[in-house]
């Protein structure tokens, strides 16, 4: 699907860009003087030079953006399973409670956020935003219960990392290349094939040969670029594979108590009151 932003998207532009850059070649060699041979040596050498650096530098940047969003995906999972472990201590109406909660989280996290993070909007899971309300409720009133608690302030910290981890990721989402930069990297390659072209043009056999070679590393390039800046959207889009391995692990390491594992209602379910 030629959706707005792919990886297709964009190498699709690129391949208009090189074709426009032989037209172009085309026309500048039939209605001007210009004539062959030409020697764009000096040229080619700084287009290429100056081409091939702001491509590495977007590359890199663009895969520091995927990795941040697998680390901030971690994290979030992490967190959590270090919430499910902190409610261990609790009263057991308490912790059966909380461990719903962060069950729930889990589950609708995998279901529900996530495909909403393919749209690279930024935008969350308003199912998620509701759960996450009444996790915070909960984490908020066992921290007032037992203020002295060590163990609860864990929980209390481990759900504050939860929440910014889960920020930085609706964050990430996003693409962060701006469009100018885009538009650099896509003239540059009707640039760069308009100088092989009219230096090639009249050595058909080396014309294509150049054109050939050239494009298969620019188009994969701009491919490998537009899909690193969409985390969660692109060919090689993130799964939820650290949440998962917290739900299932999570599931096998407990009781399967029936306070805990119940079906998960939406939104509107209120915390279970607690304990004292």
């Amino acid at each position: 699907m030629l959706a707005s932003g792919s990886g297709l998207f964009y190498v699709s532009i690129a391949i208009v860009s090189a074709l426009l850059g032989v037209v172009i070649a085309g026309l500048v060699l039939r209605f001007t003087p210009l004539r062959p041979p030409f020697d764009f040596g000096a040229v080619d050498a700084l287009v290429g030079i100056v081409y091939g650096i702001l491509l590495a530098i977007l590359v890199l940047f663009a895969s520091q953006h995927y990795t941040a969003a697998i680390d901030n995906a971690d994290r979030e999972a992490t967190s959590l399973n270090d919430m499910y472990k902190a409610a261990g201590v609790l009263q057991p109406a308490s912790r059966d409670a909380l461990r719903h909660q962060v069950i729930c989280y889990a589950r609708e996290k995998i279901e529900d956020e996530w495909p909403t993070l393919r749209h690279s909007n930024g935008n969350g899971s308003p199912v998620l935003f509701a759960r996450t309300r009444v996790l915070g409720e909960q984490v908020q009133e066992i921290a007032r219960a037992y203020p002295t608690n060590l163990t609860v302030a864990t929980l209390f910290n481990a759900n504050l990392a939860r929440g910014e981890a889960r920020q930085l990721m609706l964050e990430d989402s996003r693409p962060e290349l701006p469009n100018p930069l885009w538009l650099v990297v896509l003239l540059g390659i009707g640039i760069v094939v308009f100088l092989l072209s009219i230096r090639y043009w009249e050595e058909k056999s080396h014309l294509i040969a150049a054109l050939l070679a050239s494009l298969a590393l620019l188009v994969a390039m701009v491919g490998a670029l537009a899909e690193l800046d969409r985390p969660f959207a692109s060919v090689i889009g993130l799964q939820p594979r650290a949440m998962e391995s917290v739900l299932t692990s999570v599931v096998q390491s407990s009781s399967q108590s029936v306070a805990v594992f119940r079906p998960c209602v939406e939104a509107g379910e209120k915390p279970t009151p607690l304990a004292h």
